[in-house]
C-alpha cells in the first residue's frame, strides 16, 4: 500500500517536474541554436569590411568657396561679422 502512494505520489509531483524541465531545456537549445545560426549568418555576411576596393570610383578635388571663413567661439569674442541676407520673397502682412 505504501509503495503504490509513493508511486502516485512520484508521479504527480515527479513527472511534471521532469517533463517541464525537458520543456525548458529544450526551448533553450532552440534559441541558442537560432542565435548562433543568425551570427554565423552574419559573420558571413560582414567577414570582408571594406565594402570598396581603392580602384572603385573616383576622387573628387574640393575646392574652398571664396568669403567663407570658419571662426570658432572663444571667451573674449571680438566683433560680430555680419553677411548680407538673400531675401527671395516679399513678405506682406495680411
Amino acid at each position: 500500500m505504501i509503495k503504490l502512494l509513493l508511486l502516485i505520489v512520484l508521479f504527480i509531483i515527479f513527472f511534471p517536474i521532469v517533463k517541464m524541465w525537458m520543456l525548458m531545456r529544450r526551448a533553450r537549445r532552440n534559441m541558442e541554436d537560432t542565435y548562433n545560426r543568425v551570427r554565423q549568418r552574419e559573420q558571413e555576411i560582414y567577414a570582408d569590411d571594406k565594402r570598396f576596393g581603392s580602384e572603385v570610383g573616383e576622387y573628387a578635388d574640393y575646392e574652398e568657396v571664396r568669403g567663407a571663413t570658419r571662426e570658432t567661439a572663444t571667451e573674449s569674442t571680438g566683433p560680430v561679422r555680419t553677411e548680407e541676407q538673400v531675401v527671395d520673397a516679399d513678405f506682406e502682412e495680411l
